[in-house]
């Protein structure tokens, strides 16, 4: 009773305020909200453990519970499926910078000697059968108060949780215990799923076929950038000084198919769409990488970041994150300006229509400063710490608005590179993943669940090139095209653009949702 006590009082405080809120006008039924809550998870530590499991249970609880408040009081982070997903596909340099001083020394007074004392505390077992007759008594009982609380004024409890949107995914550690089955839930059903292919009809339109240049097409994967501090969609910061100066079309506001990594990349090269994306169906079924090189395309996915999320298994793939290259390359990680470099190698070699993905690593934070040189720092002072507390706000957002322009900088000179090869028809499309919170409303970083997640998270920029022989080669009136920027759009558009931008005919193709299907010029209307 005293370990669950303390559970409940030392990694729920957030949940403890909300319920302060929603019910401390009336201290009774405050007094009843919490025997209920006491009674349920004492409900949970004794469903779980008996005479042998009980320590290893208890411990186990600590520190799930402690490492969930830590990061859920100090940064807003709500532990749900997609958080652990994101946590378990963490990479050593990811977890050396959130593993701060400060999340040591908590977990040092929060989670090690909470354990310590479970371990030094001798416990006491009569015989077996009369504890099991024990245990089963009190597991009854705290199932009756549980209830008995739940029922004498369901109707208020209930209501005002579900005015309290996120309430149930702050009560450590049960919360987080639930988010870790729901998530091995999920692999299950994912291995159990028979794996499908995806328009076998696809092939390459009349123009594509009749293209005078093979073509290069350049899918730029951004990482964390937000629409809000990208220069092109008015943020009064000039973020994009680069990008500015080049013929491009940049669209603005673009709504993610998540707030991670993990389930956006998944879900924009799915014929899915946000609505009817489900993890499980996504990686037991082809994707649009798969329909590009079923087409004729060759397709080659390049990685500075943490991972293709499982897009690119049947693609050729490189990661370049630990390449051996001092100036971009620094502490075992590298910055984008090393897919750039890979690129200028590989494009004089090019000689049949290919697709090259290339996903940057971007504003990942929180250690925003190790994304660009520190002699790019445009924006100062810049917080050069991982742990965002011990900057400014200022400082941080000068962090990350340089990540932005050393993002802007490297689309920019790839621009420049496609501009250069009068051989190949090029094209370039950069799109972010997901956004990311820098303290607005006590929030920071991303992966918050989609339905309370601020626009922060959700809105991203996106950017469209082409060379003149791409349009030409391709029949795409670029001025139609541009028409789309003032348009809404969302990661549903990516997948049908895509096959739309390389003329790849297949059922699967949703012309409502491809941004360049009445673009085509007249010639290659007239040739359907």
């Amino acid at each position: 009773m005293l370990a669950n006590i303390w559970l409940l009082a030392a990694y729920s405080h957030s949940f403890w305020q909300r319920a302060y809120d929603l019910f401390g006008a009336q201290p009774g039924l405050l007094i009843m909200f919490g025997v209920g809550i006491w009674a349920f998870t004492m409900v949970y530590v004794l469903v779980f453990t008996n005479r042998w499991f009980l320590k290893p249970f208890l411990i186990a609880n600590i520190l799930i519970g402690a490492g969930a408040s830590y990061y859920h009081e100090t940064m807003g982070i709500i532990i749900d499926r997609e958080m652990i997903q994101n946590i378990l596909g963490t990479t050593a340099n990811e977890s050396r910078n959130l593993l701060t001083p400060a999340y040591l020394r908590y977990m040092f007074v929060f989670a090690f000697l909470p354990s310590l004392a479970v371990l030094a505390v001798r416990v006491s077992h009569p015989p077996f059968a009369k504890s099991a007759r024990r245990h089963m008594a009190l597991l009854f009982l705290c199932v009756l108060i549980f209830t008995g609380a739940a029922y004498s004024n369901y109707q208020v409890f209930s209501f005002s949780i579900k005015q309290s949107p996120g309430m149930r995914q702050i009560l450590h550690p049960e919360s987080t215990v639930q988010s870790l089955l729901k998530y091995a839930e999920m692999k299950w059903k994912a291995q159990s799923l028979e794996f499908q292919k995806v328009a076998l009809d696809a092939h390459k339109g009349n123009i594509a076929q009749g293209a005078r240049h093979p073509v290069l097409t350049v899918l730029v994967i951004g990482e964390t950038l937000r629409d809000q501090n990208w220069g092109l969609s008015g943020y009064e910061r000039n973020t994009t000084p680069e990008l500015t100066k080049r013929d491009v079309l940049p669209i603005a506001g673009v709504k993610s198919c998540g707030t991670s990594t993990s389930v956006s990349i998944p879900c924009m090269f799915s014929k899915l769409g946000r609505q009817n994306f489900t993890y499980e169906r996504a990686v037991a079924q082809e994707n649009l990488l798969d329909i590009v090189k079923r087409a004729g395309y060759d397709v080659e996915w390049w990685d500075a970041n943490t991972g293709d999320m499982g897009v690119a298994e049947r693609m050729t793939y490189a990661n370049f994150n630990r390449a051996d290259d001092p100036e971009f390359c620094n502490g075992g990680e590298c910055n984008d300006g090393i897919l750039l470099r890979q690129l200028q190698d590989r494009v004089g070699s090019i000689t049949r229509d290919t697709v090259i993905v290339l996903h940057q690593i971007g504003n990942h934070g929180p250690a925003y400063f190790e994304r660009y040189p520190k002699e790019f720092a445009k924006f100062l002072p810049d917080c050069r710490d991982a742990d965002l507390a011990n900057c400014s706000s200022g400082d941080v957002v000068n962090a990350y608005d340089n990540a932005v322009a050393y993002t802007d900088l490297q689309i920019a000179k790839t621009i420049d590179l496609l501009s250069t090869l009068p051989g190949l028809s090029t094209s370039l499309i950069y799109v972010s993943d997901h956004g990311e919170s820098l303290g607005e409303k006590g929030l920071f970083l991303h992966a918050a669940p989609y339905w309370i997640a601020p626009d922060e998270q959700t809105r991203v920029p996106m950017v469209l090139w082409m060379s003149n022989n791409f349009k030409q080669d391709l029949k795409l009136d670029y001025d139609c095209v541009a028409a789309h920027g003032v348009g809404s759009l969302s990661h549903d558009n990516f997948f049908h653009s895509v096959l739309g931008l390389l003329d790849i005919e297949t059922t699967e193709h949703d012309r409502e949702l491809d941004i360049f299907a009445s673009c085509r010029t007249a010639q290659q209307i007239a040739s359907r």
